[in-house]
């Protein structure tokens, strides 16, 4: 969600973008759960237990969140 709301848009000029907090995980020691966890807005326990299923969204795309919605498409 960080990472799409990051996309400058070409109708909007001056716009400032939002960053994302922390540094991207270590792929060599990824924490046991949610590997993004440490710098998500939406952190709660279950993310901290379990790595989120890839589920299929618009164009092909796939996304792995424990909170998905519909307003995220």
């Amino acid at each position: 969600e960080g990472l799409l709301r990051a996309i400058p848009r070409l109708d909007t000029e001056g716009e400032v973008l939002p960053t994302i907090p922390g540094n991207p995980p270590n792929l060599l020691r990824l924490p046991t759960g949610c590997p993004f966890q440490e710098r998500c807005h939406r952190v709660s326990e279950i993310c901290g237990q379990q790595s989120p299923v890839l589920t299929p969204f618009n164009d092909g795309r796939e996304r792995a969140c424990h909170w998905v919605s519909d307003a995220m498409n």
